[in-house]
């Protein structure tokens, strides 16, 4: 009869040798089944949580100095973006906007999630000086960039008009 004790013992612990085994096991299906690694997707509201604001405006001699600054608070990565900056012209309906657009300096190739960039644009004043259908106490702020990844579907603009 010992043998059958020993082995109904040895079945127990083979049972209690698989206990911490399975609940580890357990716990990572659980874990990995809640975490998800695809993204969020990139709605009008996050597209909104992407914003431009001029917070300086400086005129001299030779033209208008810009600071902007680029707030992420999206959830996403802002990747490889480029912000403009134009003036509208004016039109006998209202205003459209223009083809000439200056590049501002200082961006970023990734932006993360709630980043803030400084951004700089000087307007030369012959580009506007003497043109009346210039609207220079008005500009419009345009990003174009990618979400998360640098892939054609990715692709985002996102134009803000601001008067002065």
């Amino acid at each position: 009869m010992k043998p059958d004790k020993c082995k109904g013992n040895e079945g127990r612990t083979m049972k209690n040798r698989f206990k911490p085994l399975v609940a580890i096991l357990l716990l990572f299906l659980i874990l990995t089944a809640c975490r998800s690694d695809k993204s969020l997707p990139f709605t009008p509201e996050e597209s909104d949580k992407i914003t431009l604001e001029v917070i300086n405006r400086a005129e001299d001699l030779n033209g208008v100095f810009y600071t902007i600054k680029l707030s992420n608070k999206s959830n996403h990565i802002i990747k490889q973006n480029n912000v403009f900056f134009s003036y509208p012209f004016k039109t006998d309906s209202g205003s459209k906007g223009n083809e000439f657009m200056v590049e501002a300096k200082n961006n970023k190739l990734d932006i993360k999630p709630n980043e803030e960039v400084i951004l700089s644009v000087f307007t030369p004043k012959e580009e506007y000086e003497g043109n009346k259908k210039i609207l220079i106490n008005e500009c419009y702020l345009e990003i174009k960039g990618y979400i998360d990844q640098v892939k054609e579907e990715n692709q985002f603009s996102k134009t803000t008009g601001v008067l002065f």
